[in-house]
């Protein structure tokens, strides 16, 4: 930071400048070097006096104006990025500049948009009459949202965490009243921050990450995040309650699922009686005397009359392959 603020202030007092012209101090005499350093702390000194120095911070992707009106020139640590020759600014010195750099021709104000991380470092602006203002920006990222874990152990305790970057603070409020607050240097790491409360209370608590210019908060209430945690005989009577009522609902089910497969089994057996006794079909079977012998018969006149035969019932299953199969036997 030092180094950089004495190289723009000897690039102000035109150092650089003799450099570049030969001006060395092999060229003067003694008496001339001593006047000559005379003339540079001179030179130095008011230099210093018209030298304003501001911190800027932003954040990535916004944009960032210099307030150095009238500006002929823009440099950023030490090189030149953005110079204006007869009212038109020409931004092709950086590539990574070129196409982000405005220049206002009414105000003369040097503008950055689309702003980087890489972007932080040292601006002058060299405005008419070679006065320069130096900046220093520096630009974020957002930061992360914080997350927060409830413990149970015996009371009521959260943690509340965050990814941690450049310049993160982690920050737990109980209204706007710090309670306790965490930084590390060491990036990439996770930030926590415990926070132990009453389960009785009332109270919301925030907890906060915050960078210079961007914040994210969660808030914490203790009575929907933390509820009564503790054991009693109102806790313990509402546990058996409702296993006795999981029980019973468990047996209930069980028990439904039984009888419906027994009525399944029994319909179906008796869906398979009727459909066995509907295939039965009972026919009565007579003996009949062929015609040709009842004629023979009927010339003997020797023959007894014929005799009633005695019946019988036989019961069968009809089956249509046995009757297509059959040609010996005619129904009447």
């Amino acid at each position: 930071m030092l180094l950089s603020r004495f190289n723009v202030i000897m690039r102000i007092c035109g150092v650089n400048w003799c450099a570049r012209n030969g001006w060395t101090h092999t060229k003067f005499p003694r008496r001339g070097r001593l006047k000559l350093t005379l003339l540079y702390m001179f030179g130095l000194c008011f230099s210093i006096s018209q030298t304003v120095e501001e911190m800027l911070t932003q954040v990535v992707g916004e944009s960032i104006t210099f307030s150095k009106k009238q500006g002929a020139s823009l440099l950023y640590n030490g090189g030149t990025i953005a110079v204006v020759v007869k009212g038109n600014m020409d931004s092709s010195y950086i590539d990574s500049f070129k196409d982000r750099i405005q220049w206002d021709q009414q105000t003369g104000q040097f503008t950055i948009r689309e702003l980087k991380t890489s972007d932080s470092g040292i601006y002058v602006v060299d405005g008419k009459g070679g006065v320069k203002t130096t900046y220093q920006l520096t630009v974020y990222d957002p930061v992360s949202r914080p997350m927060l874990t409830t413990l149970f152990n015996g009371s009521c305790s959260v943690e509340c965490s965050v990814m941690n970057d450049r310049d993160v603070t982690l920050s737990w409020y109980s209204g706007e009243k710090i309670l306790n607050q965490t930084s590390s240097p060491e990036l990439s790491i996770k930030l926590s921050l415990p926070l132990e409360v009453d389960k009785q209370d009332r109270t919301s608590y925030r907890c906060e990450a915050a960078n210079p210019v961007t914040k994210e908060n969660v808030t914490f209430h203790v009575p929907t995040s933390c509820p009564e945690t503790g054991p009693g005989p109102y806790k313990e009577r509402g546990y058996w309650s409702l296993m006795a009522v999981m029980c019973v609902l468990i047996a209930s089910v069980v028990i439904g699922i039984a009888v419906c497969q027994k009525k399944g089994r029994t319909g179906h057996s008796q869906d398979t009686s009727e459909r066995e006794h509907a295939d039965i079909q009972y026919a009565e079977i007579s003996h009949i005397i062929p015609t040709s012998i009842q004629d023979g018969r009927a010339d003997i006149s020797e023959l007894d009359p014929p005799r009633e035969t005695e019946l019988t019932s036989v019961y069968d299953k009809i089956q249509f392959h046995r009757i297509v199969d059959s040609g010996d036997f005619k129904t009447a």
